[in-house]
């Protein structure tokens, strides 16, 4: 996201919009680099927010999306109002008295088609690895028998439809998880308003708050911990704690390399 931030704000720098015309190249970096790292921050703690609500969450992504970004847009007009005066950046060239309210919405109608257009695109991006792309580790392909079926003879095959105890957990999370995903799940990572869900088929990027995947798991009676505010681990797939430079992490037995912060080392000592 800060590379993205930076990138909108080089953008509408060399673009020179009218309002800022009288500021250098540098002084007008600066300026959209506040500005969109604003509206961006707003945005993201608005669809943050907006995940916690059971309604909205079912809506369609898209409308989720939508939601946050026209809020999040909403938000930002009186920051916005606040610097153009600031830097004397006010475009208003005829002194007729205007309600506060009646600023804000034509500020609004500015800042939000864009703003959104950002957003959506942003997302855009994330979404559509979310919907199925994933890294694989290179899972052996099904045996066939010479008549072209599948052998579940096979000690290959035969794991296949045998996960262990927690990959048979039907949660809405684990419902949301592309099939070719598998249900075994090796570990969690918070990614802004996404989750990384890591199993011992690969890993994929899925459109779910972290918080309220573990949140399911744990209620669920899921074999895990949270060993990081952005980080969950299952315990079957712990291979051993390790440490590195003063500092904690997990090694998974996919190979996988997790930290373990230190307010969260108790929580997994209790599991080990």
């Amino acid at each position: 996201m800060a590379f993205s931030t930076i990138c909108i704000a080089i953008v509408i720098a060399l673009l020179n919009p009218s309002s800022t015309q009288e500021l250098s190249i540098a002084q007008r970096a600066v300026f959209w680099l506040i500005q969109v790292s604003a509206l961006l921050m707003l945005m993201q703690t608005m669809q943050l927010g907006l995940q916690k609500f059971n309604p909205v969450f079912k809506w369609p992504l898209i409308a989720q999306l939508a939601l946050s970004g026209f809020l999040g847009a909403a938000l930002f007009v009186p920051i916005g109002i606040w610097l153009d005066r600031l830097l004397g950046l006010d475009e208003t060239t005829v002194n007729l008295p205007r309600t506060w309210y009646l600023v804000f919405l034509e500020e609004l109608a500015f800042v939000a088609p864009p703003a959104l257009s950002a957003w959506l695109g942003l997302n855009a991006i994330r979404f559509r690895r979310a919907i199925g792309l994933f890294q694989a580790h290179g899972k052996p392909e099904a045996k066939t028998n010479e008549s072209g079926t599948q052998d579940t003879s096979s000690p290959d095959n035969q794991t296949e439809g045998h996960e262990s105890r927690p990959g048979s957990v039907r949660l809405p999370f684990v419902a949301s998880l592309p099939p070719p995903l598998g249900t075994d799940l090796v570990a969690l990572s918070a990614e802004l308003h996404y989750t990384r869900v890591y199993t011992k088929v690969g890993q994929a990027l899925i459109f779910y708050p972290f918080g309220r995947a573990v949140e399911e798991l744990k209620e669920a009676g899921y074999p895990g911990v949270q060993v990081h505010r952005s980080h969950w681990v299952a315990q079957n797939h712990i291979l051993q704690k390790k440490r590195l430079n003063s500092r904690g992490f997990l090694q998974m037995d996919t190979g996988l390399k997790i930290p373990v912060s230190r307010r969260r080392k108790n929580d997994l000592t209790q599991v080990l």
